[in-house]
């Protein structure tokens, strides 16, 4: 851009800088860039039909290789000897994979004749063509990863012996597990030993119809670009060709229909600017134009002259607008001040009962939140505690939050044992749960006079106990979470959905409870805070005092987290049990 003004610039200068300059050098870069873009469609389309060609090859491979194999070997015993050998083994057991100690593992099936029989097949698929290895493996969901079983490469350096590994693209594993048998079956990457490849494989199943293996063939795609480069080099020549004649026409047409016109609009544009600086009110710059071009030129200039007219307008609409968002920010700021009143926050809430000490707190991640915790006396001798984490963020979450806490509270008041009490409240949140939320709970049931604990849940995080000056996890039952799935459906299982389980504490124990906004926070990196790093918080806080515990617990996360966002509701709550007899001695 020129560092004078047009006024500042001699005659030279302005026909430089001129509209009609520029509209010949962006006619220019249209042309190039039109060029580039047929280029690289042209170029995509012969890359296509060419990859295709590899993709048939080594797919056709593999389905005749699977066909041979399925006649004459019986693979069951195989998949089940590797596959089993392999999951029974540690993550550093199998990062030893390759080594003289690991393959020690799976020797014994190299002795055997139908791997002496697949390595003979594999070797005669593999010397009749191009492809770059053909193998037989099976993909390991849980860990990710390819399992080889058979592998005829000659190559010391690069084969693989029953039951090495490697780890594969997530989207590559769920792409060939799940595959319903239309098409071809194919995935095409860019590995870091062997560069682009494309590897495509037929499944191979048992008598039941499951797949045990796959017959994978790989096949590389450096030919591609050798192509590649020949069909540039021609296709360039042709492009330059074309776009030089374009630029030539196109130009003379364009300074006839466009810079005049734009000019004017932008003589009407500085006029209108002068205007609303001096104050004047005149709204007709644009509609004395009389633009009659019949393309976009005219219909800008018009645009613009309702613009013009309708300015005024949109600033009064503006003030409205902003008075508007003002009150669903004062709204917003409301709801979050009813919420924190609906959840109990006097402490401590039972001042005359010496038996515990209890504390919670709930910080959203939005103005309102999806967590709740709630305490509450089902009698002289049972204290009701609850803690729960509603799907969704906002006021939805509030608002599910608000109907799960009473209805909750109301049934064990009711009087029942914990895994009863979310049976019940499951089956009236389905009734009516038409939006399809749903809240995972932890409920459980203090006896006062003897320290019993009697808890189940529903889909939520396991609990913490400071038990003989030591904090653990508690056990967990893997329960549904309230409202996930009809009543119908969880009574057809065997097992029960929610399950009672029992502790007893004594005088001086701790129990913590928390949602996953306290596991799940995360830095920048995406890396989470976690159980691990949540027991050692525990363990190294000052005190075991619920009412100090919490906020040390909730300055770790907020320290670990640093600048990152808070995406989740943080929800904890404590009870420390002091015993019948009253106050214990402090930790």
């Amino acid at each position: 851009m020129p560092e004078k003004s047009v006024r500042e610039m001699s005659d030279l200068e302005r026909k430089h800088y001129s509209l009609a300059a520029r509209t010949f050098h962006l006619t220019l870069f249209g042309a190039i860039l039109l060029g580039i873009c047929a280029e690289l469609i042209g170029l995509g389309l012969y890359t296509y039909a060419l990859v295709g060609q590899y993709i048939g090859e080594s797919f056709g491979l593999a389905r005749s290789t699977a066909a041979i194999i399925n006649q004459v070997v019986e693979l069951d015993d195989m998949s089940q000897t590797v596959m089993g050998t392999y999951a029974s083994l540690t993550e550093e057991e199998r990062a030893a994979t390759g080594t003289e100690d690991y393959r020690a593992r799976f020797a014994a099936l190299t002795e055997t004749e139908d791997y002496q029989m697949l390595m003979s097949i594999l070797k005669e698929f593999h010397s009749s063509s191009d492809v770059y290895d053909l193998y037989i493996a099976m993909y390991d969901r849980e860990s990710s990863a390819m399992v080889y079983f058979v592998d005829p490469d000659p190559d010391p350096e690069t084969w693989c012996a029953p039951g090495d590994w490697e780890e594969v693209n997530r989207k590559e594993l769920e792409r060939f597990l799940a595959w319903n048998g239309e098409g071809k079956l194919y995935d095409v990457s860019n590995t870091k030993n062997y560069g682009w490849m494309c590897t495509a494989g037929v499944p191979v199943r048992n008598a039941a119809g499951e797949v045990i293996a796959f017959v994978l063939a790989d096949v590389t795609l450096g030919n591609v670009a050798q192509g590649m480069r020949q069909f540039m080099l021609l296709y360039t020549l042709a492009m330059v060709v074309i776009m030089v004649t374009y630029d030539i026409l196109i130009t003379q047409r364009i300074k006839k229909v466009l810079v005049a016109p734009i000019n004017a609009i932008a003589e009407a544009a500085h006029a209108y600017a002068e205007d609303r600086r001096a104050g004047r009110p005149d709204s007709d710059h644009f509609g004395r134009l009389a633009i009659r071009t019949g393309d976009e030129i005219e219909n800008l200039s018009l645009v613009m002259a309702d613009m013009e007219e309708e300015l005024a307008d949109y600033v009064e609409n503006l003030t409205e607008v902003t008075a508007e968002k003002e009150r669903i920010s004062t709204e917003l700021n409301l709801a979050t001040r009813i919420q924190a009143t609906i959840l109990p926050n006097i402490f401590p809430p039972f001042p005359e009962r010496r038996e515990f000490d209890i504390y919670a707190m709930m910080e959203p991640a939005k103005e309102v939140g999806g967590d709740f915790y709630d305490f509450f006396m089902i009698d002289e001798d049972h204290l009701g505690l609850s803690i729960a984490d509603v799907s969704g963020k906002g006021v939805p979450a509030a608002l599910f939050m608000m109907t799960s806490r009473t209805m909750i509270k109301d049934a064990a008041i009711a009087g029942s044992d914990p895994a009863s009490i979310l049976t019940r409240v499951n089956r009236q949140i389905s009734e009516q749960n038409s939006y399809y939320m749903f809240v995972t709970v932890w409920l459980g049931i203090l006896t006062i006079s003897t320290g019993k604990l009697i808890w189940a849940d529903a889909g939520h995080e396991k609990p913490l106990v400071y038990q003989n000056g030591a904090w653990s996890f508690l056990p967990k039952h893997a329960g549904v979470a309230i409202g996930a799935l009809e009543p119908e459906l969880l009574e057809l299982d065997d097992e029960p959905p929610f399950v009672n389980q029992t502790l007893t504490l004594s005088p001086g124990d701790v129990l913590f409870q928390y949602t996953d906004g306290v596991t799940e926070a995360m830095t920048v990196s995406r890396e989470q805070f976690g159980d691990d790093r949540l027991l050692a918080a525990a363990g190294t806080a000052p005190s075991v005092q619920p009412e100090e515990l919490l906020p040390y617990i909730r300055e770790e996360v907020r320290s670990f987290a640093g600048d990152a966002e808070q995406f989740d509701d943080i929800t904890m709550l404590a009870i420390r049990y002091r015993g019948p007899a009253g106050p214990t001695e402090e930790p």
